[in-house]
């Protein structure tokens, strides 16, 4: 498949090592130079630097007619603009949209989005099913158990409380995939701090649980 993943952080790094096999023909678009450059190094592939939303970086980059180009823009009218230009000007067959703003659900859809994504709407209609977030957490598994969900609070004395995501080394093999900051759910990005008490929700594989959970209570050096 012709794979193009557009912005992103941390979840654009866990794209592009899920999804970079042979099989695979994958277009990275970055619009953070920063950021293009951790990826190029970090995970040895070409990033195109530029704004996925301009006509003229999907057509430099190389993305038309892809299979799937998928938007993690941190503006939800940018990742919009970059979907409808993928699929109406460059007859990519499948984009999905990241919003932040879970109101934004419905109307992209509307609009003539294939798949829209707020990791805030799928936790709220979950948790319409479920009696709390840790139940939820408990009884959460992906594909079989190949892809575990795991809660950790965040405790004053972790070396990670108080720092930026982007300050922290985090592990390739797991993703923060949102964080439970009481009343409210935080979508992370690099300039989300981590606060004591947050609950992070993250995923990584089985047999990474263990390693995980060591990474992100490890405590403070004195």
């Amino acid at each position: 498949m012709k794979i193009v993943i557009a912005g992103g952080t941390h979840d654009a790094e866990y794209l592009v090592q899920m999804f970079n096999t042979r099989k695979n023909k994958l277009i990275v678009i970055n619009n953070d130079p920063v950021e293009s450059n951790l990826i190029l190094k970090r995970e040895k592939v070409a990033v195109y630097t530029g704004d996925p939303w301009r006509y003229y970086v999907l057509e430099e980059s190389g993305s038309k007619n892809a299979d799937i180009l998928v938007s993690l823009l941190d503006n939800d009218v940018d990742n919009y603009a970059t979907c409808i230009l993928a699929k109406n000007c460059f007859g990519i067959k499948k984009c999905i949209c990241v919003v932040n703003n879970p109101r934004n659900v419905e109307l992209y859809k509307t609009l003539g989005i294939d798949t829209v994504v707020s990791a805030t709407y799928l936790l709220g209609q979950t948790v319409k099913s479920e009696s709390s977030v840790e139940d939820l957490i408990k009884t959460l598994s992906i594909e079989n158990d190949k892809i575990i969900m795991v809660e950790v609070p965040v405790l004053a004395k972790y070396a990670i409380a108080g720092k930026k995501i982007m300050d922290i080394k985090f592990p390739k093999y797991a993703s923060i995939s949102c964080i439970y900051r009481d009343p409210t759910v935080v979508i992370p990005n690099g300039q989300v701090e981590l606060k004591v008490r947050d609950k992070l929700l993250l995923v990584c594989a089985p047999e990474d649980e263990k390693k995980l959970r060591a990474f992100i209570t490890k405590e403070k050096e004195d």
